[in-house]
């Protein structure tokens, strides 16, 4: 998966500029069709020097772009890292603001937005859901009908103390969210009294505190965390808990939470939860689902065989483009011709100017092996036309 890292504080921005200039890195300086390729040297007092620029076209230097934005990017170990760079002079930038980064990709991307060599090329955005806030009362009402049936079977039929099913909006931060969507398993705590107790079938308490790790908390807040869990699970009668994931097409989409306040949930518990939750998005999506389709063509930014970057400008989508949503995108060619697959969002960007929403997609593995090779056909078509007006 493609993840973005954003560096703004200055001595962070300054460590990473140090690191691209100790290896001599190479990068790119961009303005539509005119390239620089440099090699970056030393950083000091704010200036970022090089101690080589080539222009692909004859009698440009950066002294022609002074003080006048430039896309940056450069290719250092496993990363691509992304900037504006400002010219000072024939061979050095201010230093950035702030750098993007990312995993570097296995496969060419091209830019498609504002590339001299493409147009009439973009995609259509269509996003199946279930949504219990939607205006539409009779539908709502659908929605939560399911949504409490279900918890009163699992209170008055599976004798679970408290059920509770809740659709995400992707604003959830909690950590045992992250983990469901993470690995897509239940979360479950067999014994509130031993929360040390693993299981291979399940997400217990030690993948709780591997994610915390992860993430940057020390030892200490972790303890301290989980003592408050554990008070709360004694003061509340909690013996056993489970939280399981509801998943439609590879998302996780909501969760089931069960409370046990008499015995312990056995594995035959998660099983039957694992049923209901199959059988709850079923109906869900086969009663309540609506499509939000966009209305307009939606820009491509960059695109290659495996995903790509889009820039939509539909209100009524932008609540629904999350993380690790599934989407169907349909890819419109210069000649007319058509790609359609589904995408997960592995990116969501900072809003442009305009307040357009930008994503970053991986293309389904399924995608018809016939559409991924005409892609790659026309992604390398664009590289060797862009190749050719370089050697020009």
């Amino acid at each position: 998966m493609i993840t973005e890292e954003i560096y703004r504080d200055e001595k962070e921005i300054y460590k990473v500029v140090s690191i691209i200039c100790a290896n001599g890195a190479n990068g790119i300086l961009k303005d539509r069709d005119v390239k620089f390729n440099v090699r970056f040297k030393d950083v000091k007092n704010d200036q970022i020097y090089f101690s080589q620029v080539e222009c692909s076209k004859p009698g440009l230097s950066l002294d022609d772009y002074n003080m006048r934005p430039l896309d940056t990017e450069i290719n250092l170990g496993g990363n691509v890292y992304l900037f504006t760079a400002i010219p000072t002079s024939s061979k050095s930038i201010s230093i950035p603001d702030g750098i993007k980064s990312h995993p570097k990709r296995k496969n060419v991307r091209i830019k498609v937005a504002g590339n001299p060599f493409i147009s009439k090329m973009y995609v259509s955005i269509s996003v199946k859901i279930v949504d219990p806030t939607i205006q539409d009362q009779e539908l709502a009402q659908k929605i939560h009908l399911i949504l409490n049936t279900i918890e009163s079977t699992l209170v008055r039929s599976e004798n679970y103390d408290l059920a509770k099913i809740s659709l995400f909006d992707g604003t959830e931060k909690s950590v045992i969210v992250k983990l469901l969507r993470k690995f897509q398993k239940p979360f479950v705590a067999f014994n509130t009294s031993n929360l040390s107790l693993k299981d291979d079938t399940a997400l217990t308490y030690e993948d709780y505190v591997k994610l915390l790790s992860e993430e940057g908390s020390n030892f200490k807040d972790i303890l301290s965390q989980l003592d408050k869990i554990k008070a709360f699970y004694k003061k509340n009668n909690i013996k056993s808990e489970a939280v399981v994931p509801l998943l439609f097409e590879e998302e996780v989409i909501g969760q089931i939470r069960v409370v046990s306040m008499k015995e312990a949930i056995s594995k035959s518990n998660i099983l039957r939860l694992n049923n209901l939750a199959i059988n709850a998005v079923e109906n869900l999506f086969t009663r309540c689902a609506f499509e939000v389709v966009s209305k307009e063509p939606q820009t491509i930014m960059d695109i290659g065989v495996n995903g790509a970057k889009f820039m939509t400008t539909d209100p009524d989508l932008y609540k629904y483009l999350r993380l690790m949503k599934r989407i169907y995108v349909q890819i419109y060619f210069p000649d007319d011709t058509i790609v359609k697959t589904m995408a997960t969002i592995v990116n969501v960007y900072d809003d442009t100017p305009e307040g357009y929403r930008v994503i970053g997609v991986k293309f389904s593995v399924n995608i018809d092996w016939k559409d991924k090779n005409k892609l790659d056909e026309f992604i390398q078509s664009v590289v060797r036309l862009e190749n050719t007006e370089v050697l020009a």
